[in-house]
């Protein structure tokens, strides 16, 4: 019956206008529009936090759901009313209008790509993990059948078939949370429920480590992270196109941590559904709650990924094909191209889940990270700073870009080099760096050529560790990226030319537009 409704909502009919399939005819009130991104913010909460290794107990649970409302919160005051003032479908077609420079379409393609597809992908692999769990089936079995629906929720009407699903799909995580809290009501008289969300006893095969909580200084790089990640994400701020003019596009994202709010609500009570040994005895009730658990995790799942399939292949029909490509497509050439990318895109990323689940999940971490380091810098100060021209936006993107890489990537394939170069700025104590300091004399007085190679081997292993700065995981290299784009922007924005007067009255029609 879910399935059925899930398939309902996103058929509409084949034959729309353009702004019909990437921007829903722009015609989303706030309300829903709400709603569509509390949807879409469910599943990364989980996939983030566990990627962050959060136990998700109660401070855990905070630290997601309040970073998460504040992100929103900063998009809705700063950034989604001028997206939607400015009236295009992609984030890379705003920056490369505001900057007119094509050279920003490229590279917002790139850094959305970066960001949304390890996400996606993560999305996968939690269907073919969700397929494992409740029904024994093969991993591919149910990221195939996550497929399909995906499919079914965008591949007809896009924006405006995601839009109608997504609502299906809240309501029903909205339904199912108050039958878990009778249920548990009913059961034990209160809403108590266990300490933790039973993630790791639901999946097994995923390996929870939970570095940020036992970590001051990666709880906090962690918070950073979520509240400019989701100020940031693509697949959240390209709700900003559907709604019917600023003011509703500023309530859309201000309230929608309401509406996550209240399913996040009863999460201690779907929790409190899961007992495997109750479970294993077979009852109505146990069949009844592990269907509703089953439910609502496709409808999370859903919503998520069908929000980040959609952005990806607008993305690529839009600003790839017609306006790089093929600038004079036609309608119909240009819905075929949106369509077969759909596709695509949610094949690739079942693929690589399937291939790589492990590193899929970690890919899920990095996408707050990318996302703010890309994009946070010059969407603000772009629909902010009017002296802000094209090579300080480049500039700005570049290295964001590249710190927030750098730190993810370096530390992990060459640490040694890495601790030697930045060695000041770790959290190493005494005894790691008298032991990274023994280990390298004695590699380097060893002769014996396979004595070398092992003791390489172990001085690679002792020093990641300490391969870091101040202690942050990898994972939240935006806290340092972030800061860095902003600071290269506005240097660069003060020493280079002003902006020309067709840029300047850009600007000011987008910030002079009432709200």
């Amino acid at each position: 019956m879910a399935a059925l409704l899930f398939a309902r909502a996103g058929l509409v009919r084949l034959t729309r206008p353009i702004a019909d399939f990437f921007a829903a005819g722009r015609l989303m009130p706030a309300f829903l529009n709400g709603i569509a991104i509390a949807g879409s913010s469910v599943a990364v909460l989980v996939f983030v936090g566990g990627a962050g290794g959060l136990d998700f107990g109660w401070q855990g649970a905070t630290l997601l759901l309040v970073g998460a409302g504040l992100g929103l919160v900063l998009a809705g005051l700063l950034i989604a009313p001028y997206l939607r003032g400015y009236g295009g479908y992609t984030l890379p077609d705003f920056l490369a209008e505001r900057f007119n420079a094509e050279t920003m379409r490229p590279l917002g393609v790139f850094a959305a790509l970066l960001c949304s597809f390890p996400a996606l992908g993560a999305v996968m692999l939690g269907f073919g993990l969700l397929g494992q769990a409740a029904l024994a089936l093969p991993a591919w079995i149910g990221m195939a059948g996550g497929i399909v629906l995906i499919f079914v929720a965008t591949l007809l009407g896009g924006m405006r078939s995601l839009s109608l699903s997504q609502l299906a799909y809240y309501m029903v995580m909205l339904l199912a949370g108050l039958i878990a809290i009778l249920t548990v009501l009913w059961q034990t008289g209160s809403l108590a429920a266990a300490d933790t969300l039973l993630v790791d006893e639901v999946i097994p095969a995923l390996s929870w480590q939970p570095f940020a909580q036992s970590s001051p200084v990666n709880s906090i790089a962690l918070f950073f992270c979520l509240v400019t990640g989701f100020a940031s994400l693509p697949c959240l701020l390209m709700r900003s196109f559907t709604a019917p003019d600023m003011g509703d596009a500023r309530l859309s994202f201000v309230g929608a941590p309401i509406f996550l709010f209240l399913i996040c609500a009863a999460i201690p009570a779907l929790t409190a559904l899961y007992e495997p040994a109750a479970l294993a005895v077979g009852d109505g009730l146990s069949m009844l709650s592990e269907a509703v658990l089953a439910v609502v995790s496709v409808a999370a799942l859903l919503s998520t990924g069908a929000a980040l399939t959609l952005s990806i292949a607008n993305m690529i029909a839009h600003d790839v094909y017609f306006k790089s490509l093929a600038p004079n497509a036609s309608a119909g050439r240009q819905l075929t191209i949106a369509r077969l990318s759909v596709v695509a895109v949610a094949v690739a990323a079942g693929a690589v889940a399937l291939r790589w689940p492990q590193e899929t999940l970690v890919g899920a971490a990095t996408a707050l990270s990318l996302a703010a380091s890309a994009f946070l810098p010059v969407l603000v100060l772009g629909i902010w700073w009017k002296r802000l021209g094209s090579d300080a936006a480049l500039a700005g993107m570049i290295a964001g870009l590249l710190v927030c890489l750098y730190y993810m990537i370096v530390p992990h394939t060459i640490p040694i080099l890495f601790y030697e170069s930045s060695s000041l700025l770790s959290d190493a104590t005494a005894a790691q760096t008298a032991a990274f300091e023994a280990l390298r004399h004695e590699y380097y007085l060893t002769r014996d050529t396979a004595a070398q190679a092992a003791l390489l081997a172990e001085w690679r292993e002792s020093v990641r560790p300490i391969a870091n700065w101040l202690g942050v995981h990898g994972s939240l290299a935006g806290v340092f990226a972030v800061p860095v784009g902003f600071l290269v922007a506005i240097l660069v924005g003060l020493f280079a030319p002003a902006p020309s007067a067709r840029r300047q009255r850009f600007f000011d029609n987008l910030r002079a537009k009432p709200i």
